[in-house]
């Protein structure tokens, strides 16, 4: 299968730093594709080289088989966007806004259909509102809604749960996986949160200084990476010494503010869990803290 997105040695300087280093990457069809780094590792430069808001110095970019060099209308055309945060007029409505951003963009689009989009991101009770009276999340699903508002096959989204409390990014979760399996949307999904990509997500990338540093299926991907496993137990002292004497094998094991803190590989945590009860210790809960950095530590 060709991919839909395809990058091939792409370089990207200013002056003299190069922000994105000879990068290689395939996106699929129906995939939702995370693009993962911390702050500068060149995310928010390649999705500009994408949407050609900047010219790369070397590589190439091909998208839905066709060189983006050589068609970027017809490209560009196919793909909506959603880069860093949405900026909207303030003292207009939601609905007046999309009016607005599909004029200017040259998008032909009706009425009903800003409705029917407001509709889709859970907006369309407060269209006429003034977009200055929006919280953040709300903000959010604004700016999805202008990028689906053409039905683009490419959804390109750039931190779209960024400075979000939980209940604002499950909301914009769940609109990313809907657009993904129900309107076959392909996406490229920008963060720095691991934890958000594999809830998601089914192919991912790594970045770091502009480099790759991992690429593929986010279930293979994270399925050797080792967490940090807070068991909270009934007997901290006794748990820790039998699992020392067992024959797991922990890069790390302590007790921290009356729980009991390991870091191991995702697969053995139901065994562990399963050879604390046989010893007579209560589990009471399971937490599973991962993050990017950590994950950075097992790659390099």
């Amino acid at each position: 299968m060709s991919p839909l997105v395809e990058i091939n040695n792409l370089t990207k300087r200013f002056k003299s730093i190069t922000a994105v280093d000879n990068l290689s990457l395939s996106i699929f069809e129906q995939d939702i594709y995370g693009f993962l780094g911390p702050n500068g590792s060149g995310k928010s430069t390649t999705i500009r080289l994408i949407l050609t808001l900047l010219k790369s110095n070397a590589g190439s970019i091909r998208i839905f088989g066709l060189p983006l060099n050589s068609n970027k209308k017809t490209i560009l055309s196919r793909i909506g966007a959603f880069v860093e945060k949405p900026d909207f007029y303030d003292n207009l409505s939601a609905f007046k806004n999309l009016k607005i951003l599909a004029y200017y963009s040259n998008t032909s689009v009706s009425s009903r259909i800003i409705e029917e989009t407001l509709d889709l991101v859970g907006l369309l009770d407060r269209s006429k509102s003034k977009v200055k009276t929006f919280s953040k999340g709300m903000k959010q699903r604004l700016g999805i809604a202008q990028a689906i508002l053409h039905d683009p096959e490419l959804l390109i989204l750039d931190e779209p749960a960024s400075g979000l409390d939980p209940s604002g990014m499950r909301d914009i979760r769940n609109l990313i996986m809907f657009l993904n399996k129900e309107r076959n949307k392909t996406i490229i999904l920008s963060s720095h949160n691991l934890q958000e990509i594999e809830m998601i997500a089914n192919r991912m990338v790594i970045i770091n200084k502009g480099k790759k540093i991992v690429e593929g299926e986010v279930a293979k991907l994270l399925d050797t990476h080792s967490y940090y496993t807070v068991f909270e137990v009934n007997n901290n002292l006794k748990a820790k010494a039998i699992l020392e004497e067992s024959t797991f094998k922990f890069e790390k094991i302590e007790i921290k503010e009356n729980k009991l803190h390991l870091f191991c590989q995702r697969k053995y945590i139901p065994q562990i869990n399963t050879f604390l009860v046989n010893n007579e210790i209560e589990v009471e809960s399971i937490k599973v803290e991962q993050n990017l950095e950590d994950y950075f530590l097992t790659l390099t």
